[in-house]
């Protein structure tokens, strides 16, 4: 049978002052999943998107796949639930690390969807197209820093090494899914394994050029959420993935997002998901790898949410800092 175990609820990071490392807690909870066991396929369905609100369009593509219902391929769901996470970081998170105000223009843009390009050029200038750029047209583009995306991002460049935080693990496969959610295996059993907004556009120029430069430094990942939210405002057509009966796969905005589930007598015996939280967030994952190769320094206290966001957990993360661990 398809296995169900408890959940990722929330996630501690926690510096710890005398050993000038990083701690992780995790706190597990029952798996939200467990609602759709005994209920029919149609029910299932529609209810699959509710328990999970978080990206409830691919929860539903997904979902939809795996119990054999005819599944809309509503891409532009998808495209709008991928460019609300990019953007809200990049408005909001990411100017709150740095010490500056929320980018309220372009928030309100966001709140009042209009025409793709005007948001567009909120974010990047008019006519920009980063991610045909060139490293000199990049660096061109981040000295001029016409938007406040691009001058937080110009801070970033300057200000950070880019080994800090710099880490990488194979890029996710369907296969890969698929094999984890197959009834005799448990996650991880194909070795770790990382998902997100950097393995979409890592073919792109500039992505391309910058990660043969200098890896996957914090600077490359919170770019490419640039890069994939401007790609997520022309939805393309959805990808299409070879799988058993009995699974479903949808790119989410985190990155892929697994269901699978197993019928009996017409209604649900059992049911999995795999979040993209389930590969980067593991022990030994991408996201404690890349806290590994960030400096335990006052500077932690900056980078430390850049960096969360950088990997975008599905999850609630609290951080905790050197004063607070010396005194834990």
């Amino acid at each position: 049978m398809i296995h169900a175990p408890a959940t990722l609820r929330r996630l501690t990071i926690a510096l710890d002052g005398r050993a000038g490392m990083w701690r992780f807690g995790r706190e597990t909870g029952p798996d939200p999943a467990q609602a759709l066991v005994g209920r029919t396929p149609d029910e299932a369905a529609r209810l699959a998107p509710l328990v999970f609100n978080l990206c409830g369009a691919a929860h539903g593509f997904a979902a939809a796949t795996a119990l054999g219902l005819p599944a809309a391929a509503d891409g532009a769901a998808m495209a709008r639930e991928t460019v609300r996470d990019h953007a809200l970081a990049m408005l909001h998170t990411w100017p709150q690390a740095l010490g500056e105000a929320p980018d309220r223009a372009a928030l309100g843009l966001l709140a009042r969807p209009g025409r793709p390009e005007d948001f567009a050029a909120a974010l990047v200038g008019e006519g920009a197209d980063l991610s045909s750029f060139s490293r000199a047209e990049l660096d061109s583009w981040l000295r001029e820093a016409t938007t406040p995306t691009a001058r937080l991002l110009a801070r970033i460049r300057r200000e950070v090494d880019p080994a800090e935080g710099r880490a990488e693990l194979p890029e996710l496969t369907a296969q890969d899914v698929a094999a984890a959610l197959d009834p005799a295996r448990t996650p991880g059993a194909e070795g770790l394994r990382e998902t997100s907004a950097l393995g979409r556009v890592a073919h792109t120029p500039l992505v391309s050029a910058l990660l043969a430069g200098e890896g996957p430094s914090l600077f490359v990942r919170l770019l490419a959420r640039l890069v994939d939210c401007l790609a997520a405002l022309k939805p393309a057509p959805l990808p299409t993935y070879d799988l058993p009966a009995g699974f479903g796969i949808a790119p989410a905005a985190r990155g892929l997002l697994g269901h699978g589930v197993r019928l009996e007598a017409g209604r649900v015996a059992a049911y999995r998901i795999l979040s993209p939280s389930a590969w980067n967030l593991a022990p030994g994952g991408l996201l404690e790898r890349a806290f590994a190769a960030l400096t335990p320094d006052p500077t932690a206290r900056r980078l430390a949410p850049l960096l969360v966001s950088a990997i975008n957990p599905c999850v609630p993360v609290t951080l905790s800092y050197a004063e607070e661990a010396a005194h834990a």
